[in-house]
């Protein structure tokens, strides 16, 4: 049954413009920033974009980068990350060569709030003129970030869809005033499904979806310097990359992952909670659905997890609460958005006592929609 608006909800002007797409929020102290993809108005660049939400209303837009060369993916956007001492990191994806999956993650660093930006190069430390990206920013001591990402080095030939044979590795490095080299994290994960990352207790954890040997593609959790866990078995075999990765939130007490999978054509939103006692069973939000979740932690460990969700009548951006002893709340439909690649992957940030949702418009000349919802109203 379809509920439509049954909750609380504001909708929200921002300055993203007509066309803008691949949304993405970051929550530091009170603040969200947002970042997003725009066109330019001569028809030839694009640019990476950002801007503030606080005391309900968003800032103008600061443009990172502006450029001929930027590699636009409907399901990989920038990703932002604020450091303890203010600094604003940011990475976007840029093509490297002639070749269609040709493309480096560049790297800018903002130390006045976004008014100007600093170019640091690429984030790959490796030179191959192949994929690289889906990147995972959290704080790294006192004026840095770590950064996760899916590196395709290894990848050659013409395998993956003409993306290149071999593997895809997690790799993971620091940034600061420079990019510093960079670790192998796993070897083997799948090509290009979102990854996510969390500073939970000082400690960043990582969450992605593997690739085992037999094309077993579930979702796995590590940290630096250990053995990866998968956070559920499904046993989803899959001989190609669904591009539909996991979300991790904390609020340093609880960790909840969650995640689409499909095993033997059942589609599911899931949903884990982590703590000391390990990763818990897991609890099934939706089988009607195209997955692309996100999640947030509330303070008393409920969790709040977004997706897309099919209907008879089209797809909406859902959300719904769910606590550690399974329960979960009536899914609301938030808005309708498009069947297709087009719709990107919608997210979420706690702000306040409300939730701020982001995502790519039907409608393309309508850009980005944002919209808040009071987080007792559901």
């Amino acid at each position: 049954m379809l509920t439509l608006l049954a909750i609380t909800t504001l909708s929200l002007s921002n300055p993203s413009g007509p066309d803008a797409l691949a949304p993405n929020l970051s929550v530091h102290g009170k603040e969200v920033w947002m970042t997003w993809i725009a066109p330019h108005e001569d028809g030839i660049t694009n640019e990476v974009m950002c801007s503030t939400f606080s005391d309900g209303a968003w800032s103008p837009a600061s443009t990172v980068v502006k450029a001929g060369h930027l590699f636009v993916n409907w399901a990989d956007f920038p990703e932002l990350c604020v450091a303890k001492d203010g600094s604003v990191y940011v990475t976007w994806l840029q093509k490297s060569g002639p070749g269609t999956y040709a493309y480096d993650i560049g790297v800018a660093r903002s130390t006045d709030d976004g008014k100007t930006w600093s170019h640091l190069g690429t984030l790959n430390d490796d030179r191959v003129l192949g994929e690289h990206g889906f990147v995972s920013l959290v704080q790294e001591g006192e004026r840095g970030v770590r950064a996760f990402w899916l590196d395709g080095r290894a990848m050659t030939g013409d395998g993956h869809s003409g993306h290149g044979g071999g593997d895809m590795q997690l790799r993971s490095a620091v940034i600061d005033s420079v990019v510093h080299p960079s670790e192998l994290i796993d070897e083997r994960v799948c090509e290009c499904c979102s990854t996510d990352a969390v500073l939970h207790g000082g400690v960043p954890l990582v969450v992605y979806r593997d690739r085992g040997a037999s094309e077993i593609r579930d979702i796995a959790i590590t940290m630096i310097g250990k053995k990866e866990k998968l956070v559920n078995p499904d046993g989803w075999n899959i001989n190609g990359c669904p591009v539909n990765g996991p979300a991790i939130a904390t609020n340093n007490k609880d960790v909840i992952v969650g995640w689409f999978t499909a095993p033997e054509m059942k589609s599911a939103v899931k949903a884990s909670f982590v703590n000391a006692d390990g990763i818990q069973q897991p609890i099934q939000l939706s089988t009607n659905t195209i997955g692309r979740v996100d999640v947030e932690m509330l303070e008393d460990s409920t969790g709040i997890a977004c997706w897309l969700e099919t209907c008879e009548d089209g797809v909406y951006v859902a959300i719904a609460k769910v606590r550690k002893d399974g329960a979960v709340s009536q899914v609301q439909h938030i808005e309708k958005v498009a069947s297709s690649r087009q719709a990107g992957f919608p997210h979420i940030a706690v702000v306040g006592d409300q939730l701020l949702i982001a995502w790519t418009a039907v409608d393309t000349a309508n850009g980005i929609q944002t919209k808040v919802i009071d987080l007792d109203s559901f």
